[in-house]
């Protein structure tokens, strides 16, 4: 029982810090500018934002984060909203590990990564239906 509190405590936790992030984020780049956005050090790294931004594609990305960062944080349709984050997610990681190999912006990306799948582990329940190998959808028999 005391371990299962523990359990309970430690996603509430990392939800609150998660859902928290990715709306700072979100807040970040349309409201609030508290911090600079990431330009990137290597060629590449540089090109994927720039398209990102003069595509205006960088705004769907922390548009998702800010409106699933103020989902998970309020506990309404955490496990749709860590789903729709998740491709975020991983495109961050994927731009701080593999194209700017910044250390700092590596661990952050892992670890946006690391939250988001180990909250979807702990809301596994809720994902059962579309992990089922041949499902069938509404009105089928």
């Amino acid at each position: 029982a005391a371990r299962s509190e523990r359990v309970k405590t430690g996603v509430l936790v990392a939800r609150l810090a998660f859902g928290a992030w990715m709306l700072a984020s979100g807040l970040n780049h349309f409201f609030l500018p508290l911090w600079p956005e990431p330009t990137g050090t290597q060629p590449l790294a540089v090109e994927l934002i720039t398209a990102l931004r003069d595509s205006h594609l960088i705004d769907v990305t922390y548009g998702i984060q800010l409106v699933a960062g103020a989902l998970i944080l309020a506990g309404v349709f955490t496990p749709f909203a860590l789903c729709a984050v998740m491709p975020v997610s991983v495109g961050a990681a994927f731009w701080t590990v593999i194209l700017e190999h910044q250390p700092l912006g590596a661990l952050l990306g892992l670890a946006a990564v690391a939250l988001n799948a180990l909250l979807m582990v702990a809301y596994l329940d809720y994902y059962k239906g579309v992990l089922l190998r041949h499902s069938l959808s509404y009105g089928e028999s």
